[in-house]
């Protein structure tokens, strides 16, 4: 269907939605820290894949010292380049003509925040989805590991080896840690794990006392508790829910402040800093009213070498 002409961008519950944002703060922390947004001014251009060893390498062979009366170094692309192609990405949810009869005199301003709060909350939840089904199709699990519901299986151990691995591979210390809820239920009764604090009968087990036992004290540890419906879809008995991570832990490095040229595991390339901008309203004759949310973006897996994957045994059950 094209779009249609009526469309107006609704200012008050653009800032609605913006003041949303608060409830949804954690799967958007996780959606920053799983794929960092880069800002490009544009819908087209070239990053540096890192896809192996000697692109680590020329990265940071970069020279900044500059020869009196020369030019200063280029930050330039690398040998090895991708392309990123920002494409559009939207929901919409309406608002039935008989919804509007049903809402009491006065209260279709609740009815329009009931809508957008439902439109900005999905809106979240699939841009995360559409990145972790990039992340768990680019990275497989680490065979051996994950058996963390073993009492002779040490996660620390598992977690280090890792970190370890990537560091190895590329040069890179990992600089983030996302651990399932489900794997972290499963982790945080690991007798290994109990044994490692202090006063063990009554210690309580956290993400900074993990971090604490890892090669990589600085890690940032999240534990991702946002869930997802997966095995059938909303409305199907076979669904269940379960966390997004679907029961895995990742071990990865990513920039805070990510550009096209640096090394990182996941990119999240738009032409804005932010997604989720603005609120669209649309009349479509005889019977909705449509609210709409667009955003714009392609998210890239820029080397998966910089990333560990281990699945937990149990986390899902």
């Amino acid at each position: 269907m094209d779009r249609p002409t009526n469309v107006t961008v609704r200012a008050d519950l653009t800032q609605y939605a913006f003041g949303l944002m608060q409830d949804v703060k954690e799967a958007m922390e996780i959606i920053q820290m799983l794929s960092p947004v880069v800002p490009t001014g544009g819908t087209s251009g070239l990053y540096n894949e890192f896809d192996g060893t000697q692109a680590f390498k020329e990265y940071a062979e970069a020279q900044i010292r500059r020869a009196i009366g020369g030019q200063a170094t280029e930050i330039g692309l690398l040998s090895s380049t991708a392309n990123y192609n920002v494409h559009p990405n939207g929901l919409r949810i309406k608002i039935d003509e008989f919804e509007r009869k049903q809402a009491a005199e006065g209260n279709m301003v609740l009815l329009e925040q009931s809508k957008t709060r439902t439109l900005t909350i999905n809106s979240v939840v699939s841009q995360l989805a559409h990145i972790i089904t990039k992340t768990r199709a680019a990275v497989s699990a680490t065979a051996g590991a994950g058996a963390w519901n073993e009492a002779n299986v040490d996660p620390i151990a598992e977690l280090n080896a890792a970190i370890k691995a990537v560091w190895l591979a590329t040069g890179v210390v990992p600089n983030k840690c996302a651990i399932d809820f489900g794997a972290w239920c499963v982790m945080s009764g690991n007798k290994n794990i109990l044994e490692r604090m202090p006063g063990a009968d009554i210690a309580a087990v956290n993400p900074g006392r993990i971090k604490s036992m890892l090669v990589n004290p600085d890690i940032d540890i999240r534990i991702v508790k946002t869930a997802g419906l997966t095995g059938g879809g909303l409305g199907n008995a076979a669904a269940t829910k379960r966390g997004s991570l679907q029961g895995s832990a990742f071990v990865f490095y990513n920039s805070d402040m990510a550009t096209p040229y640096d090394p990182s595991f996941c990119k999240t390339f738009s032409p804005s800093g932010t997604l989720f901008t603005d609120v669209y309203t649309y009349r479509e004759e005889p019977h909705f009213d449509w609210y709409e949310n667009n955003w714009e973006s392609d998210t890239q897996i820029v080397s998966a070498s910089l990333c560990k994957r281990i699945d937990v045994t149990g986390a899902s059950s």
